[in-house]
């Protein structure tokens, strides 16, 4: 009789007490699914705004020192005219600056990257997306090749097939491939000068084996002038000049950084009111995946660009005159 009991209570578990059993594991299996994915949006979420106060904390600040050194420019300039033209004999002209000469679109549009000193006398336009590569960068390289445009990619490092080949396109399609660190952890990337130059090596490495393309262009993360690395900012540039790499932040941006995302409309509008100040413009977009917003709005701002009189859209090149918003001293 026990033997049969046994039986009967061993069937009973098997068949009313497993399902229950495989419920309750499927049940708390998506519980933690979920809050597991809410976990990772929240990281997402608060890694894009940490990202967007440093990105504008950095641009204020860059902002705020021109704006003093433009004040002192005028200052000094008012001081020289009060005292009046130092006259020289023999010299009747007054110095004006050079003119630029008119082109038509389809001249703008005629010059290439052999053409460098063509470029002197005209607004020059550079579009840089960081924090790539994604599904957007695809979407945005589609954008440039419609336009027949060149761009500036600073990308991170993301391991997998289908990044390896979004950094091919870029290096392949003739646009310029920038690094931005490996991971983007500031902890990580301004943990000292060792640890600055071992991420930078390591994704300087990485791609070169990827493309066979090595970079020699760089972003920090969070701008140059950003203040979270306690180690001076100027001695990671410093450092980065040393090993030929040169760093470029931007004077436009986008603003697509900023959580909630802003709208296209929105996007286009920081830029278009942003490129009236500057005769040379490097603007900063993001091209992660959730940059959906950049996508819908590029091909309207590549377009206003393209109307402006004697602008050209281009790559960053070894050419391009850096916008820092600290400046490198050269000791040598």
């Amino acid at each position: 009789m026990d033997r049969k009991r046994r039986v009967r209570r061993i069937r009973r578990f098997i068949f009313v007490g497993m399902p229950i059993l495989l419920l309750t594991f499927a049940t708390l299996s998506v519980v933690l699914t979920v809050r597991s994915v809410k976990l990772h949006r929240s990281l997402v979420q608060a890694r894009e705004e940490l990202n967007a106060y440093m990105e504008a904390q950095s641009e204020w600040e860059y902002t705020r020192l021109r704006d003093t050194a433009d004040a002192e420019d005028t200052e000094t300039a008012e001081v020289l005219s009060d005292e009046g033209a130092v006259s020289v004999e023999g010299d009747t002209e007054t110095p004006t600056a050079r003119e630029i000469p008119s082109l038509s679109k389809a001249e703008v549009d005629s010059l290439t990257l052999g053409n460098e000193e063509l470029y002197d006398g005209y607004r020059k336009v550079y579009l840089t997306f960081d924090d790539g590569p994604s599904i957007n960068t695809s979407a945005i390289l589609d954008i440039l090749a419609k336009y027949d445009v060149k761009a500036t990619f600073f990308v991170l490092r993301k391991d997998g097939a289908n990044n390896e080949k979004l950094y091919r396109r870029i290096a392949d399609e003739g646009h310029t491939l920038g690094m931005h660190s490996n991971t983007h952890e500031y902890s990580v990337v301004y943990g000292g000068e060792e640890a600055f130059m071992e991420d930078t090596t390591s994704l300087r490495d990485f791609l070169y084996m990827v493309t066979g393309v090595e970079s020699n262009y760089y972003r920090f993360p969070g701008g140059s002038s950003n203040r979270v690395s306690v180690v001076p900012m100027e001695v990671y540039g410093e450092l980065l000049h040393d090993n030929g790499i040169e760093y470029y932040d931007w004077n436009v941006s986008a603003k697509d950084a900023v959580v909630p995302m802003p709208s296209a409309d929105q996007i286009y509008w920081n830029v278009r009111s942003g490129l009236s100040d500057h005769e040379e413009a490097i603007i900063l977009f993001h091209d992660t995946a959730s940059k959906t917003s950049t996508v819908q709005a590029l091909p309207r701002i590549i377009e206003y660009i393209q109307s402006l009189d004697n602008t050209v859209i281009l790559p960053i090149t070894e050419t391009t005159n850096p916008i820092q918003h600290l400046r490198v001293q050269d000791n040598k």
